[in-house]
């Protein structure tokens, strides 16, 4: 048994080792050797396989690759809704958080918020311009407007200081920039969909309303007349 990340729970789980084949190889030119060792995996939670390929040099060095590699977060269903623009730079971003590129993976969050400014507001000046004119124009409100600052702020620390943010950090700007993207792409579409599904209400009736019978002076009810 071992445990590593598993896809398909998103956590580190035990795995039973299914298959195991491990060889030597030896470069005459080089003089180098090493060990290669094969093990096929499966997941005790979900029954998910994998393949570790573990290489270590003469040096004791070692080298583990996991196929398929590691998915630090799922794709989100909605992604096919996307112009194939911005499609393609998420699916770069997801590649750099696999391989816990984050500063790459910040950067190119960064760069999504950009894209959806220039296709929402167009070219307005710099971002705080433009996300401004995100927020005057109706696609995001006085706190989405603070979360994507800080979202972009965070990019461009990433970029131009060197910032590498940890786990939650990256975690909150991918939520943000998601959400950015989800709200503007996909949920528009969904809500016109769903409007034009739902049937009209239909037209109140109104009921009149019975007299009272009127009340003498003293408070008591007048006689009815034959």
């Amino acid at each position: 048994m071992t445990r590593i990340h598993c896809n398909m729970c998103s956590l580190s789980t035990n795995h039973d080792v299914l298959y195991n084949k491990t060889f030597e190889e030896f470069d005459e030119e080089s003089g180098l050797a090493w060990a290669n060792e094969y093990e096929l995996l499966q997941c005790r939670g979900c029954a998910h396989t994998s393949l570790r390929h573990t290489c270590t040099d003469d040096q004791n060095q070692v080298e583990v690759v996991i196929y398929p590699p590691q998915v630090a977060r799922r794709k989100p269903p909605w992604l096919t809704k996307l112009p194939s623009d911005l499609r393609g730079v998420l699916d770069e971003t997801y590649q750099a958080l696999h391989h816990d590129s984050r500063r790459l993976a910040v950067m190119g969050a960064r760069t999504l918020v950009d894209m959806v400014m220039l296709r929402t507001v167009g070219d307005r000046g710099d971002f705080a311009t433009k996300l401004h004119a995100l927020y005057v124009d109706g696609y995001i409100g006085s706190r989405g407007r603070d979360i994507l600052n800080t979202a972009l702020d965070a990019g461009s620390a990433a970029a131009h200081r060197g910032y590498r943010p940890d786990a939650e950090a990256l975690k909150a700007v991918m939520d943000i920039v998601e959400s950015l993207l989800e709200s503007v792409f996909h949920l528009e579409g969904v809500a016109r969909r769903l409007k034009k599904d739902i049937p009209p209400r239909p037209p109140r009736v109104r009921v009149k309303k019975a007299s009272r019978p009127q009340a003498t002076k003293q408070g008591h009810r007048a006689p009815e007349r034959e």
